[in-house]
Formats: C-alpha cells, structure tokens, sequence
C-alpha cells in the first residue's frame, strides 16, 4: 500500500469549498424542481420530483456525514501535515 498523498491547508479549504457549493447546488435542485411541479402537468412532473427528492435526500445526507466525520478528520490531517 502506498503512502497517503500529502493534504495541506489549501487542499483543505478547496474540499470545503466544493462541499459548500454542492450544498447550494442540492439547494437550487429542490428548488428547481418544486418550481417545475407548480409549472407542468403534476402527473408529468411528479416522477422527476420523486427521483430529485431521493437523490437529494441521499445527497444532504452524505454531505451531512461529510461535515460530522470526515472533514474533522481531513482538518487535523491538515494541521499534522504543517506541524
């Protein structure tokens, strides 16, 4: 097994960035697609919302999962790589 790559700061606030836009992008998803059900023939629209809605829901979960546990992690990662 190979040794881990090096993980700095920057790389650090890169992750958390991407993290924050990938919410805000979750976020603009739902949005979109209750807009689309107000919009379109419910019947038609009612599929797309349900699978969005799951994926969504998958999504905020494991970002969620991500924030909790694995960003704490990479962090003192971080701080042990500039030490």
């Amino acid at each position: 097994m190979s040794a881990p790559p090096r993980f700095d700061r920057a790389a650090f606030d890169r992750l958390v960035a991407d993290h924050q836009e990938a919410v805000r992008l979750a976020n603009e998803l739902e949005y979109q697609l209750y807009r689309l059900g107000e919009l379109a023939d419910a019947d038609r629209a009612a599929p797309f919302q349900r699978a969005g809605g799951e994926l969504i829901g998958l999504l905020r979960n494991l970002l969620f999962r991500h924030d909790q546990q694995v960003l704490p992690l990479l962090e003192a990662l971080c701080r042990e790589e500039s030490a």
